[in-house]
């Protein structure tokens, strides 16, 4: 993308606070059009403030200072004037949260598919595939593993072709080795439609495997952020080096292999 055009998302010096209390420090960030951008923490550490704000939720923690701009709309926080911004697709970290028990998962699917003016049928039916997904069939949502639920919302959310894809710790119901292969190919995916992909996660080993971003927040701040290989190859801050340090990370490497694509 041109170094002149507007950034798709752009977070300029955000704060919020609960009851007085700061929860998120002059956070700024930018994300262009496919970019992938893991941020990165503990407990504590801001990060669903962070996404709660981007998406325009005001509660628990309400934004105090800065802006969130996106797709060249202006995010507003007052009440009634809060606009519902278009183009995000957010899969939460429980799959619990993102279905209706009541209704089969083929008739969510066909849902979506009435409202959807961008994914053929075709399309939607390769995005089941390439999540390993069976044939819907006539199921409810509990009769589907949380991890087969969490593949479902994934490819909803991508079948949508959102702008900005967020996912909130997205491998909390996956086995780790099938994790990173929902998101090599969530990420290969979400590159071939332009979309650019918000990952939160504690994981730092997880964050290591593709290509992008990362950004390290510690207690509602992001200490530092740079591209994936040279944030883990020359950490900067005492916080990023004392993750990168930690022996559990270095299992894990860079996944390359949609790097050209």
């Amino acid at each position: 993308m041109s170094s002149n055009s507007a950034p798709l998302l752009k977070i300029e010096g955000l704060s919020a606070s609960i009851g007085g209390q700061v929860i998120l420090h002059d956070i700024s960030l930018d994300m262009e059009q496919s970019d992938w951008l893991a941020i990165v923490g503990g407990s504590g550490a801001g990060k669903s403030t962070l996404l709660r704000a981007i998406m325009g939720l005001t509660r628990p923690a309400r934004p105090t200072a800065g802006q969130i701009e996106f797709n060249g709309q202006q995010r507003s926080f007052s009440g009634a004037n809060r606009a519902r911004m278009t183009g995000i697709a957010y899969v939460p970290q429980s799959p619990a949260h993102g279905f209706d028990p009541l209704r089969r998962l083929r008739w969510q699917w066909d849902q979506l598919a009435r409202h959807s003016q961008t994914a053929a049928g075709s399309d939607r039916l390769d995005i089941l595939s390439a999540l390993g997904l069976p044939d819907l069939g006539a199921a409810y949502p509990h009769q589907w593993s949380r991890g087969m639920q969490q593949r479902l919302l994934l490819a909803m959310a991508l079948a949508d072709a959102p702008k900005l894809l967020i996912l909130d710790e997205p491998t909390s119901a996956l086995d780790p080795l099938i994790a990173a292969q929902v998101l090599q190919e969530t990420q290969r995916l979400a590159m071939e439609r332009g979309i650019a992909v918000m990952m939160v996660t504690h994981d730092l080993s997880l964050a290591a495997r593709f290509e992008g971003k990362i950004a390290i927040m510690q207690t509602g701040r992001i200490v530092e952020a740079g591209p994936t290989a040279q944030l883990l190859s020359d950490p900067k801050h005492p916080y990023s080096r004392e993750l990168v340090s930690h022996r559990g990370w270095q299992r894990a490497e860079p996944d390359h292999r949609h790097a050209a694509e």
